[in-house]
């Protein structure tokens, strides 16, 4: 366990601090539209009658979404016009709401371990595989885009995959109370990224010593994030920093992972080293971090144009994008 004497958790601390600034993120101010009951039946219906009728509520919930949630639906348009360099109709937009909803849905299927039901493909599993073999932990950039919890199918054929998640289960306690329920393995090995900013760092730290992958979502800033701006489909948008400086700090791998529903019961995961630990004096360090999102988000351009309905960030990506929903 490192100690406040070796200087490297101090860093840490210092860029999770900075990570913690005073803008509020667009998505955050959008309205809760969940809630535990909703939550409970949707869980109810997946364990005991399964996928089939799982499938046939979901069409009068995302009918209810694309009736109500208007800014959904502007992001939505403002999304799909860029990646499919089109302007999308209606049921462009209640396909890609329909999508979120399947792989939400799924997401409690790979939770319980009913991974027999899925053809799971996966691509450039060499990558982690070489980083364990060197007993090293490293950072997976993972998004909104797909899903992460494809991943487990690589968990169960390894036997044990270190994986732990970063979530900040104050702002997320519907996502934290369902895997609490159907995955406490899973739950336990979470990182509480709303917990004060020395223990994250140890946590983190602790977590990358022992050789474990800590997952992170690099598409979507918290409440108390800086971002910067990177070219995103044609245009800036806003990506946080507080990922890649934490990569900074800890010089680890960094790790992109991509897990994408491709229909039926089809995904496909794939996993592409960035960087095998971002070296830099603290002149380059900048420039270093700016490059690094870049890359992130080239990919991320690039696996979500493969993709384009897996999109899920269901706000104005865009800061400068005016997207009235006409």
């Amino acid at each position: 366990r490192l100690r406040w004497r070796d200087g490297l958790p101090r860093r840490i601390d210092c860029a999770v601090r900075r990570s913690r600034a005073v803008v509020k993120s667009r998505w955050q101010q959008q309205r809760e539209r969940s809630n535990r009951l909703g939550v409970a039946i949707v869980v109810w219906v997946a364990l005991n009658m399964g996928r089939g009728p799982l499938r046939l509520l979901r069409y009068p919930v995302v009918l209810y979404f694309f009736a109500t949630a208007a800014d959904a639906r502007a992001a939505s348009r403002a999304y799909l016009r860029r990646v499919n360099q089109r302007n999308p109709g209606w049921y462009d937009i209640f396909q890609h709401l329909y999508t979120f909803a399947l792989v939400a849905a799924d997401r409690l299927f790979f939770l319980t371990g009913k991974l027999d039901r899925y053809e799971v493909s996966v691509s450039g599993e060499q990558v982690f595989r070489d980083i364990m073999a060197q007993g090293r932990g490293c950072l997976l950039m993972v998004s909104h885009l797909g899903s992460f919890e494809a991943l487990r199918v690589i968990g169960a054929r390894q036997q044990s995959l270190p994986v732990r998640i970063l979530l900040d289960r104050r702002q997320n306690p519907l996502v934290g109370d369902v895997i609490d329920r159907l995955d406490p393995e899973l739950a336990a090995g979470i990182i509480d990224a709303g917990q004060a900013p020395a223990e994250l760092a140890l946590a983190i730290s602790d977590c990358l010593q022992r050789g474990e992958l800590v997952g992170i979502m690099a598409d979507r800033a918290a409440a108390a994030e800086p971002c910067a701006g990177v070219e995103f489909f044609g245009d800036v948008a806003q990506f946080p920093l507080g990922p890649w400086q934490l990569a900074w700090v800890m010089r680890v791998p960094v790790v992109l992972c991509f897990g994408l529903y491709r229909g039926g019961n089809d995904y496909q995961v794939s996993f592409e080293l960035l960087t095998p630990g971002l070296e830099g004096g603290r002149r380059e360090r900048g420039a270093l971090l700016l490059q690094s999102m870049q890359h992130y988000a080239r990919r991320l351009e690039h696996h979500a144009a493969l993709a384009p309905y897996n999109w899920f960030n269901f706000y104005d990506f865009w800061a400068d994008e005016s997207s009235g929903d006409n």
